[in-house]
């Protein structure tokens, strides 16, 4: 049996005990009060003051039982409920009271089929409204107008909100999708805008290593050549795959209680040797407590990050300078500075340096080696710690070079 029509049938049952009791009260009521007229009626048969008798019966004084009452009244020949005035009319409120009880319950059974045909008219209505919604979802219409198929009183139509929210999300997904594919086309045509240099370098290289009349020299020269091509060709590569396993969810970064000291430590280890070909000193000024400090980090990619840094700090700063790291603690989180006295950064182009393969314009930039990933990898790194990274403008607006600022959350 379904559901709407159990409750149609509870609801009839109710409303039936409901009307039966009603009725069943009156009818006692309307019984007490016949049986009371006709002791009334009896008591002043037997009265020798009818008068008096009658002040009696108002006071409510010497009440007769019921069979006393009929014993008087059958003296007198009324032996039936008909046979008196009191009787027939008792019998006649009985009658327009059973038959209006029956008449009210009809007119409830009526309302109640009435509001099951409705109810089921509309649920039939509502689910052709949905299952057309969904078609048109289907179809590629994820915005349409449910606000008419609501009444102006209604507030149960889940089904309509769902179907709302099912077309926002679908949406949704194909909008990820579309930029997922975007973010994909573009990466390919900057993958191969960023290959493309080095590849016709070792081209050129091996189409002069074919030349026969080279001499020794020239030959070591270009051997020379080619080994820094394929060097930079592999680095290149290699930060490739990092930047596309990272953005396809490859690499997962796996944080663990570890100390930040000792990858602070080991990335200047790194880039020290580099430092040292330029005559750059690597400083850090740091709390002592800080060789203890524990935070919730992958300790292999934030030291890769932090080289990045360092790799740019000393490439782009002349000979002869400082590159200064600076940690302090703050309320909540680790600040980690990296300072240089290199070329330093053009305010307009604050943002644009994480962005990925971007490099600037400046001659000092060109003429070193680099792809532009270095920077984009270090923030999705750090991001990956729930922290950032940014320029401070304000130190970088009074002192020459770049200042770089990382801040990693204790929790």
């Amino acid at each position: 049996m379904k559901k709407e029509t159990r409750r149609c049938i509870t609801e009839l049952v109710l409303g039936f005990l409901v009307t039966a009791a009603v009725t069943a009260m009156i009818l006692f009521w309307q019984y007490e009060t016949y049986q009371e007229n006709l002791a009334s009626r009896a008591r002043l048969l037997l009265a020798e003051n009818p008068a008096e008798e009658v002040f009696q019966i108002l006071k409510e004084d010497g009440d007769l039982n019921t069979e006393e009452v009929q014993d008087i009244l059958g003296d007198y020949g009324y032996e039936h409920v008909r046979d008196s005035l009191e009787g027939q009319r008792f019998l006649r409120n009985c009658g327009w009271t059973a038959g209006g009880a029956v008449a009210l319950y009809l007119g409830y059974a009526a309302v109640v089929f009435y509001e099951k045909h409705r109810h089921k008219k509309e649920m039939e209505e509502q689910s052709k409204k949905a299952a057309d919604g969904i078609a048109r979802i289907r179809e590629g219409d994820y915005r349409q107008d449910l606000m008419d198929w609501y009444e102006e009183e209604e507030s149960e139509d889940r089904i309509l909100d769902e179907l709302d929210s099912l077309g926002n999300y679908v949406e949704m997904m194909e909008a990820q999708a579309q930029q997922e594919k975007q973010e994909t086309k573009t990466l390919v045509t900057d993958i191969s805008h960023q290959l493309k240099t080095p590849v016709a370098a070792l081209n050129s290289c091996f189409e002069v290593l074919k030349n026969e009349d080279l001499t020794k020299d020239e030959r070591r020269e270009f051997e020379g050549r080619l080994e820094e091509q394929m060097q930079s060709l592999g680095q290149l590569v290699e930060a490739l795959v990092n930047i596309s396993r990272m953005e396809t969810g490859m690499i997962e970064l796996k944080l663990t209680e570890g100390r930040i000291f000792d990858v602070i430590l080991e990335a200047v280890n790194r880039v020290w040797v580099k430092a040292q070909k330029k005559e750059i000193e690597i400083e850090m000024e740091a709390e002592d407590k800080l060789e203890d400090l524990i935070l919730p980090l992958d300790s292999k990619w934030l030291c890769e990050a932090l080289i990045n840094l360092l790799d740019n700090a000393v490439k782009y700063s002349p000979p002869g300078t400082t590159v200064t790291i600076r940690a302090a603690r703050m309320a909540s989180f680790l600040r980690i500075e990296i300072q240089d006295q290199g070329i330093g950064i053009a305010r307009e182009n604050y943002h644009k340096v994480f962005q990925r393969f971007y490099r600037g314009d400046e001659k000092e930039v060109q003429k070193e080696e680099g792809s532009g990933v270095g920077l984009y990898l270090a923030r999705k790194i750090i991001e990956g710690h729930h922290g950032t990274i940014s320029l401070d403008g304000k130190k970088m607006k009074k002192e020459k070079g770049s200042v770089f600022v990382v801040q990693i959350p204790y929790r």
